[in-house]
């Protein structure tokens, strides 16, 4: 199952031709800027999550739910409920796996694939992927929301993903939909809803023992 962990980092974007109905902003400034003040003021996220994930070789999707926290500085928390049991802790520095009965304990100071994978993590989280040097963006809106392409100029970067899409929502600034694309033509779909925005969040929810 660590596809599926994987895969919610491998952000990538539907090509352009298919983003009917959306402008491309002319003033990034004021949109980076904003989209910043609003990711300072962010402390906690907690939400429900649907994923959609479609496989070259299967005609069906396969379809997942589970739930996800996430806390400053450097904490989130995915619990897959639907229709397997599947959970992930990022905490800080490390990682905590469980697939069924399986456990798997990694440090990101010791492996770079999950450096990596929680440097991305914090730069979309936080705000601060439009400002990081490590991608180049675009920016289009529509009536509701923002629509965030981010294609990485770090060949590390892109040796995971082509690109990032994220749909953001114009009344509060979070982030209604990642959609992503893998180099083998796989895709993956994640729609987070029943949003709570600095919800009272455990330190047991983040616990790695």
């Amino acid at each position: 199952m660590a596809i599926f962990f994987l895969a919610f980092f491998c952000f990538t974007a539907i090509a352009q031709a298919q983003h009917s109905g959306y402008t491309q902003l002319s003033d990034l400034t004021k949109f980076k800027q904003q989209f910043a003040d609003v990711a300072a003021k962010t402390n906690s996220i907690k939400s429900d999550f649907t994923q959609e994930k479609s496989l070259s070789m299967l005609s069906e999707k396969i379809t997942s739910k589970g739930k996800f926290w996430y806390r400053k500085p450097n904490m989130l928390r995915m619990e897959y409920t639907q229709p397997f049991s599947y959970l992930m802790i990022l905490n800080k520095d490390n990682v905590y796996i469980k697939d069924g009965q399986k456990e798997n304990k990694v440090s990101t100071r010791s492996n770079k694939v999950f450096k990596q994978i929680n440097k991305i993590v914090v730069d979309c989280i936080q705000g601060t992927a439009l400002s990081s040097g490590d991608f180049k963006s675009a920016i289009y809106e529509n009536k509701g929301t923002y629509l965030v392409l981010l294609s990485p100029v770090n060949k590390q970067l892109s040796d995971f993903f082509k690109t990032i899409e994220i749909t953001v929502d114009k009344k509060d600034y979070s982030v209604n939909t990642i959609e992503m694309l893998e180099g083998s033509g796989d895709s993956t779909t994640l729609h987070f809803t029943n949003k709570e925005i600095n919800a009272n969040i455990p330190d047991a929810l983040f616990a790695i023992k």
